[in-house]
């Protein structure tokens, strides 16, 4: 005879039960999803989100969005290079200390963003659609708190690349 083996939503039970889990494959699925909506735009979401960070802070270095992606350094001169290549950020030296790339957002830049952004908003109300707007705020605010410590010692101790 066959173990009855209990399943919740179409997952065994035991993976069902692992918030960390969950949440792990929500942001894959998301990202999954979103990598297909930004297709016809010619982005991959890790430029989306390089558009996103400069759209709402300026000019940040290089580095410092290494540092928020949680990205190799040498990734980020990548995703630059593409997006400066296509003429939505640019990049300077910064004049107090020559190794420091600066990147801005152009015209053209913040309009794609827009039209990302708003391809990024459908994504999110078709995954997150079965939950009301207070469900989702709750969501939203209990994962902000739960990240906010790792966020902020990140802010002091950046991650490090480890050794191979």
């Amino acid at each position: 005879m066959a173990e009855e083996r209990p399943v919740r939503g179409g997952l065994p039970a035991g993976l069902a039960s692992l918030a960390g889990f969950q949440l792990s494959k929500c942001g894959w699925w998301m990202e999954q999803r979103l990598e297909e909506a930004l297709e016809p735009l010619g982005l991959r979401v890790r430029h989306f989100l390089v558009l996103a960070m400069l759209s709402s802070s300026g000019t940040l270095s290089q580095q410092e969005m290494a540092g928020y992606l949680l990205l190799d350094p040498t990734l980020m001169v990548g995703l630059v290079d593409d997006l400066e290549e296509r003429g939505l950020c640019e990049r300077s030296r910064d004049p107090k200390d020559r190794r420091r790339h600066s990147v801005r957002i152009t015209g053209e830049g913040r309009d794609v963003h827009r039209r990302a952004r708003a391809l990024a908003d459908e994504v999110g109300a078709e995954v997150f659609g079965p939950l009301s707007r207070d469900e989702l705020r709750a969501v939203a605010g209990a994962i902000e708190r739960v990240m906010e410590p790792f966020w902020t010692e990140q802010a002091v101790r950046p991650r490090r690349r480890t050794a191979r």
